[in-house]
């Protein structure tokens, strides 16, 4: 089976759990979502799972090339594996969950040796260029499994209640009182502030991580 053939597979994935989750299916809409995440993590989030397209796009890519960031790009790929992993560890343990990060838990902005904390949003292309250059890469892929295993975690542990239940205005105030979201990127905090548990879902973990490896693959020809 080729790229093509497994990216159209991802969106069929992602069109059931929609569709799933807007009928109330609640257990056939969890067993969509933990087979489209593993694939969109490495092989240590899920084993089992059929392909991993973080793995087809990143195993055996050498780290200049990771780091690159491409005549008339704004992104590198080490930038886009920050981006979409803050993204899933704020929105899935502080919003869903309602618990720490990852990130902080795990002291992973010193062992990334990242000099932000941030997801990314409304950061401009210096940023971009300074994470670039110093992130550790092994230990950046290394936060995202972290990453995606929590993920899986809090998913499984979803009642039928859970899913219709909104996000809290504590949980948005820590995103900002942790300084995971810059105030530039303000929008994107007011967008989860209307979304429930479904809603999220649909977008950070599975989605936004379908449309950043599909920049990741396009990144990757550039630079190759």
């Amino acid at each position: 089976m080729g790229q093509k053939d497994h990216l159209q597979r991802l969106n069929s994935l992602h069109k059931a759990l929609r569709e799933a989750l807007t009928a109330g299916a609640e257990q056939p809409a969890l067993d969509l979502f933990l087979s489209l995440h593993s694939q969109l993590h490495s092989r240590q989030v899920a084993p089992q799972a059929p392909w991993s397209y973080e793995d087809w796009l990143l195993n055996g890519l050498e780290e200049a090339h990771f780091r690159a960031i491409p005549d008339g790009q704004e992104h590198s790929i080490a930038w886009v594996v920050w981006h979409l992993t803050r993204i899933e560890d704020v929105t899935m343990n502080l919003l869903v969950a309602g618990q720490d990060q990852v990130f902080e838990l795990g002291n992973w902005q010193t062992k990334t040796a990242s000099p932000i904390k941030h997801t990314g949003n409304g950061a401009g292309v210096d940023v971009a260029l300074a994470l670039s250059k110093v992130v550790d890469v092994h230990e950046l892929r290394a936060y995202r499994a972290a990453v995606g295993l929590a993920t899986q975690e809090i998913a499984r542990r979803l009642t039928n209640e859970d899913f219709d239940r909104k996000v809290t205005p504590g949980n948005l105030k820590r995103i900002m009182d942790e300084g995971a979201v810059l105030q530039e990127g303000q929008d994107v905090v007011a967008y989860w502030s209307r979304r429930d548990v479904k809603d999220l879902l649909l977008m950070p973990p599975t989605r936004h991580a379908i449309v950043h490896w599909n920049e990741v693959y396009r990144l990757k020809g550039l630079v190759t």
